[in-house]
Order: structure tokens, then C-alpha cells, then sequence
């Protein structure tokens, strides 16, 4: 059996949508329902692989997705089903510290324990409003793709937390790992988002996949060819621990990085981004290195826990 986000091309057809402005579509991070001339922007996100982390990164992946609709977070609704209540004042905590950053509010949820888990499971729906409706088909042809932060942002912080031992055993040095330990605070997009918004036809995070695979839904929800023109960034932090376990950090989750269409290139790097591929005709696929991609890739920290725990067993 495999693990991790089911592609929406599965089954999205099957589901029964309508009433909104921008209802749900691949690569597209919420959508947005017109309330009395304005614009509800909604977004869910469950969290599976984070442990102790999990409430904190909860409430930061979903608002990430609302910023990506160039607008802040303003409220969030957040679901704990727990393996046992061990971990409830640490979740909440989390929740908490991630709402004094953002400066958003909690305005509902459930807690329970549920039967036959064995690990927390965190889901959050977060809100705000908007003026105006940014979506990903607005982009056209020659517009460039640019990127704020570097790939693997928010891998590199659950394997530097969860897997500490085994990197250590790798030989990764305490100094890398304590480093990436700290990349936990650079999850949070809000901030950097506000920096650039107004050169943005439209704005993409690079969650599940990694930044592949946001680049990759960027091609299809455009209904263009994308042709990477530069090195994605990559920081010492993730490329020693990704060489030491094996993992592409190019698809490896990526909160904490996102992707920004615009038509404002040498303007948005003096902002701190990195333009880095460009869209054009042809069918709509991820183009590197004259290689082309047009199928889902596999997240890594997924494919690497589902090896890991397997050669743990078999041990």
C-alpha cells in the first residue's frame, strides 16, 4: 500500500462543487465564495508526519495556503483526533505559538481521542478575505516562474527532529542538525508573501512533492509548458541531510518555500526571490534539463519513513 496525498485527478470529477468563485482544481493552494462583494478565501490541511511539532505546522501550512492568495490569515478551525491525550497541552501549544506569529485566531474545532491510531492527526481549515480572485490560470505565455526560500524547507525540519539518531548515525554533524532544527520558524510564509504580492499574477506553495511538484501543477492549472531556466536553491542544512538519507530535495516537502508567476522578473529578485524557470506553449509539463515531467511526483518523506520503518522492522 502506498502512503501520502491521493492525486486530485483520482478523483476530483466525482466531487460535487459549485457556488464559488474559484472552486477546487489542481495546483489551485484555496478556493474563494463571494460573500457580500467580497471574497471568503478558504483552505484545509491535515498534518500526519510532524510528532510533537504537529499543532504548531497545522495551523502554518494552512495559513500558507490562504497567503497564497496575497492576504493574511485571519481565522482557523482546527480538528486533533489523538492516539491518547499524552500529547494535547503540547498540540495546543503549537496551535498557539503558530497564531501569536500570524496573528490569527482559533474559532472552533473538535478534540477527541480516537481508536486505532498511532500517531496525532491535526487538520486545520483557515480563512480570510480578500478583494480580488489571484488564480494560477491568469498566467500566460513568457510569464517567468520565481521562487522565495529553498527547497525542502519543511523535510528538512521534521528529519532533523524526528530522525536526529539515524542522521547522526549517518554522519551528519550537530551543527547541521541543530541548524535545521531551527528551520522551523522558517515555515511561516506570511511575512514574505506581504513583500512580493504586488508583483504576483498569481502564487503557488510547494507543500507535498516538494518543488517539483508545485512547478508541475503551476504547468497543468496554466495549461502550459514550464521550462526551469535555473538551479532551484538548496541550503547546506537540506543538502547534507537529504545526501545522508537519500532523498531527492527537489520532491521533498517544501513549506516555507513558494513559487510566484509574475511579469516583473529583475523587480522581484532585488525583493529576495530567485526566477528560476519560465512558462511557454507546449503541453503542460515541468520541463528540466530537456527531460520532460507531466506525471505526480512521489513525496520523499513519505517514500523515506515507509522505507525506514521497514527496515527498522526487519532488523
Amino acid at each position: 500500500m502506498s502512503y501520502g496525498k491521493i492525486s486530485p485527478k483520482e478523483f476530483i470529477d466525482k466531487v460535487i462543487t459549485g457556488g464559488c468563485e474559484l472552486c477546487p482544481q489542481i495546483g489551485e493552494d484555496a478556493s474563494y465564495v463571494e460573500v457580500e462583494g467580497k471574497y471568503l478565501v478558504i483552505h484545509s490541511d491535515p498534518i500526519t508526519e510532524a510528532g510533537k511539532n504537529a499543532g504548531f505546522l497545522s495551523v502554518v501550512v494552512a495559513c500558507n495556503d490562504i497567503n497564497m492568495k496575497g492576504v493574511e490569515c485571519k481565522w482557523v478551525n482546527t480538528v486533533l483526533l489523538l492516539k491518547d491525550k499524552s500529547s494535547l497541552g503540547q498540540i495546543i501549544e503549537g496551535v498557539n505559538e503558530a497564531c501569536r506569529i500570524l496573528k490569527c485566531k482559533v474559532v472552533g474545532g473538535h478534540t477527541e481521542v480516537t481508536m486505532g491510531l498511532d500517531k496525532d492527526i491535526v487538520i486545520t481549515t483557515a480563512f480570510s478575505f480578500s478583494n480580488k480572485v489571484m488564480r494560477l490560470s491568469d498566467a500566460r505565455e513568457g510569464d517567468y516562474v520565481g521562487i522565495i526560500g529553498t527547497a525542502g524547507i519543511e523535510g528538512t525540519w521534521i528529519l532533523a527532529n524526528e530522525y536526529e539518531d539515524e542522521l547522526l548515525r549517518r554522519g551528519v554533524s550537530n551543527k547541521i542538525i541543530e541548524n535545521a532544527k531551527g528551520y522551523k520558524h522558517l515555515i511561516p510564509v506570511q511575512e514574505r508573501m506581504l513583500k512580493v504580492k504586488d508583483l504576483a499574477i498569481a502564487m503557488h506553495d510547494a507543500t507535498e512533492g516538494g518543488v517539483y511538484q508545485a512547478l508541475l501543477e503551476i504547468s497543468i492549472a496554466s495549461g502550459l509548458r514550464l521550462r526551469l531556466t535555473s538551479d532551484i536553491p538548496v541550503s547546506e542544512e537540506t543538502m547534507e541531510i537529504t545526501k545522508a538519507l537519500s532523498i531527492n530535495p527537489y520532491t521533498l516537502i517544501s513549506s516555507g518555500a513558494f513559487l510566484v508567476v509574475t511579469r516583473k522578473p529583475e523587480e522581484f529578485e532585488k525583493r529576495g526571490g530567485k526566477i528560476i524557470g519560465r512558462l511557454g506553449r507546449g503541453e503542460p509539463c515541468l520541463e528540466v534539463n530537456e527531460k520532460s515531467y507531466c506525471n505526480d511526483f512521489e513525496e520523499e518523506l513519505v517514500r523515506f519513513e515507509s522505507d525506514y520503518y521497514g527496515w527498522r522492522k526487519g532488523k
